[in-house]
């Protein structure tokens, strides 16, 4: 089954919402997914993924549209929202000569190729990001060809349901308590710059979110690069009486496998959970090596797809360390459902926050929660 064609399709949702021609190409792509992408029940309850599949998305910043067309009109579909026009030249410009031709199915020799081609100009990054939309359509072709969801062509299922833990503003964790959400995490308001004050703000802030989901969930923080290895430490007194699983990014990334090393000796039995903001699969190894992280976080869509994840992964197993990709979406789940050492993924909170819906308005048949 050779590649003949592949297509790339722009966010114009942002300038028609749904009038433009992409979006409705795409809108009826996704309805031709939806079944085949994911987990097929009639009724699935909470922690379990519905059929689903994605559309771009105009309101975030460069959504690509990625189609793949083989000489046996067998087709795969992937939208990412990273990378934007970048992305879409690098997979045009360059990323088409080592696909056109090619066995469709072939696609860790595909993912190699394209990874050391991008050597001398640089890996991870827009690089990554435009290997992540080629890879998922290849999957995504593989199991429209055999008629199969993609996880059983991973490593197939490895669990009954998915449990799941919302993202959401640390004013609005009252509203998920009781919800059958294993845990809450909230973005981190204050950080280093704030000093002292930042300091108090942040113990108040961490007092008021145990307090506000009692203590049957999970309480998780992302500091989002911003806090200090002086600032992380001293939080960690601070956020021991309150039960916090983890922080998230607490410090820069560039150091990751050294800096969050020390941190994580400082703050047991608080977790460091990092990787997200990492896009080259050797910068996962390095940080798997210094062991200094308790959950690496892949983000699929921007680290090279789930080929780039399954390698993490690999790698991950043998530290025993937990891999929990980060964001949420039809990609994550049907990973985490395929990885015995992914015992949870997230699912994130999106309009006011406050209630269960699709993450994205421009999505046919997005993966939702269900009130258990």
């Amino acid at each position: 089954m050779k590649i003949t064609e592949i297509k790339l399709y722009r966010d114009q949702v942002r300038q028609h919402r749904g009038e433009g021609r992409t979006f409705r190409r795409i809108a009826i792509l996704a309805r031709r997914l939806a079944d085949r992408l994911t987990h097929r029940k009639p009724d699935v309850r909470l922690s379990e993924v519905r059929a689903g599949a994605h559309v771009v998305d105009g309101t975030r910043p460069g959504p690509d549209g990625v189609e793949i067309f083989t000489d046996e009109g067998v087709t795969g579909s992937a939208v990412n929202y990273g990378g934007g026009a970048f992305a879409c030249g690098v997979i045009e410009q360059h990323f088409r000569r080592f696909l056109i031709g090619q066995d469709a199915f072939n696609i860790e020799l595909l993912w190699e190729q394209m990874y050391r081609s991008t050597m001398p100009y640089g890996l991870g990054g827009v690089t990554a990001m435009a290997m992540s939309g080629v890879d998922l359509a290849l999957w995504d072709l593989m199991g429209n060809a055999l008629g199969q969801p993609v996880y059983p062509l991973l490593d197939g299922q490895t669990k009954e349901s998915i449990p799941c833990y919302a993202t959401t503003h640390p004013d609005l964790v009252s509203h998920w308590r009781d919800s059958g959400f294993l845990g809450v995490k909230i973005a981190a308001p204050w950080g280093t710059a704030d000093g002292r004050a930042g300091l108090l703000k942040m113990h108040k802030c961490l007092e008021n979110c145990r307090g506000a989901i009692g203590n049957n969930m999970e309480l998780m923080f992302d500091c989002y690069l911003s806090w200090g290895i002086e600032f992380a430490s001293r939080m960690a007194e601070r956020a021991r009486e309150c039960d916090v699983k983890w922080y998230e990014d607490p410090l820069q990334n560039g150091w990751a496998e050294h800096m969050n090393a020390e941190l994580r000796t400082r703050i047991n039995p608080i977790q460091v959970a990092i990787g997200n903001l990492d896009y080259d699969v050797k910068a996962f190894c390095a940080i798997l090596a210094a062991r200094s992280c308790d959950v690496i976080q892949p983000e699929i869509q921007w680290c090279g797809g789930l080929a780039a994840v399954r390698r993490i992964a690999a790698m991950a197993k043998h530290y025993d360390v937990p891999v929990i990709p980060h964001g949420a979406g039809v990609y994550n789940y049907h990973f985490v459902q395929s990885n015995l050492n992914s015992p949870f993924a997230e699912y994130l909170s999106v309009g006011d926050g406050t209630k269960v819906r699709p993450i994205l308005e421009a999505i046919v048949g997005e993966p939702r929660w269900l009130p258990g």
